[in-house]
């Protein structure tokens, strides 16, 4: 780092308060080579400091994954309801905000999410959103006994972008009438691909 005050280079004097070019042709040469010096110092200090910076994102970022799912049947709701759901088997990375069903993105990056609904013999609407607008959709139970719809997707979020799931018409949660115990068919998960 170069402080204030005169310097002698190459037999050269150079104020570099002002960095003056001197006077003589091959002083002039010299401080030419020093103003690049100081250039290239700056340019090595801006890139260190974004490198740490990058580095403390990706710190954030690694292993970024959630999957919730639903126990129980929210039965009918309304257009535009956000579906919280009650059952959250993984959550790394801690993205995923389980009380009010909603993944916080904690990076640029591009994202996996899938998004399932099961209902018994009533119809329900699920849409993914992000930031309010819906990326995906999924429905089930247009079809009598029980029907299953899903749909997987990949989007791109920057540092704070929220996705989440609502609801319209009947939202069941799990089936337990297949005899092996309760089935969970409603849920909603999402992992990190790539950080940008």
């Amino acid at each position: 780092m170069f402080h204030w005050g005169t310097l002698v280079i190459f037999g050269c004097l150079i104020h570099v308060s002002s960095l003056e070019e001197p006077i003589h042709s091959k002083c002039g040469e010299d401080y030419n080579i020093l103003k690049k010096l100081i250039e290239l110092e700056e340019e090595v200090k801006n890139l260190k400091t974004n490198l740490k910076e990058h580095r403390s994102a990706n710190e954030k970022c690694k292993n970024v994954a959630f999957r919730a799912q639903l126990t129980k049947s929210l039965g009918t709701v309304t257009l535009g309801q956000k579906i919280v759901y009650d059952s959250v088997e993984l959550n790394n990375g801690k993205a995923f905000h389980p009380f009010h069903g909603v993944f916080t993105a904690p990076c640029d990056g591009i994202y996996l999410f899938s998004i399932t609904i099961g209902n018994a013999g009533k119809w329900g609407v699920i849409h993914l959103k992000k930031n309010g607008e819906t990326i995906e959709y999924a429905w089930a139970g247009f079809n009598t006994g029980w029907d299953m719809g899903g749909v997987t997707t990949v989007a791109k979020l920057n540092t704070g972008d929220d996705v989440w799931v609502e609801g319209r018409g009947t939202i069941d949660g799990a089936n337990s009438h297949d005899g092996i115990g309760v089935l969970k068919h409603t849920g909603f998960a999402g992992a990190l691909i790539n950080a940008l």
